[in-house]
């Protein structure tokens, strides 16, 4: 015969005050600890994300002159030939000015308020898997391009609020990225 054992019901009610102190002290500790944490992989995270492209937004820089120079080109161009589509225009120096405009490229390497042609340039630079660009600091690009001044077009990362920024010199060639 079995011996059934009677269940006291009062005992197994819930917690007591003591352990749910004790829960509540270790979960405080652990966001004090965690959280800052988690902030600065968040941040170093951006942080990559912007070095990355501004690395291959140089590389591209670089592709581009190379194959200009390997091409035998001297002055200016509408198309390097061996990069991308083809639809990348040079200046004189081989640096690349303009993108996707055939013979309406500019060359030169002034593009003061030429919003456009820097997104040109930086979708025809960075082939395959670029992020997002726009002319609209709203969000719904990866970067917007601040008004050009000079021959700097300007990239500012939007997903960050540290106003990190990716800056392209058409008359030097040069690929600055600033966090």
């Amino acid at each position: 015969m079995k011996k059934v054992v009677p269940i006291n019901v009062s005992s197994t009610r819930g917690f007591t005050l003591i352990e749910l102190v004790v829960v509540i002290t270790l979960l405080s500790i652990l966001a004090v600890v965690a959280l800052p944490r988690m902030t600065n992989s968040y941040d170093a995270a951006h942080d990559s994300t912007i070095t990355a492209t501004g690395g291959a937004l140089a590389s591209a820089v670089i592709l581009v002159r190379s194959q200009w120079v390997g091409n035998g080109t001297n002055g200016t161009t509408d198309s390097v030939q061996g990069y991308g589509d083809d639809d990348v225009a040079t200046t004189s120096k081989g640096w690349p000015s303009d993108a996707q405009a055939a013979g309406a490229s500019k060359h030169d390497a002034n593009v003061s308020g030429d919003t456009a042609r820097c997104i040109r340039l930086w979708r025809s630079l960075l082939v395959a898997s670029a992020p997002t660009v726009s002319a609209n600091s709203d969000g719904s690009s990866d970067y917007w391009v601040a008004l050009p001044t000079g021959t700097i077009c300007n990239y500012t990362y939007v997903l960050n609020a540290q106003n990190s920024r990716i800056e392209y010199n058409l008359q030097s060639g040069s690929v600055i990225t600033l966090l």
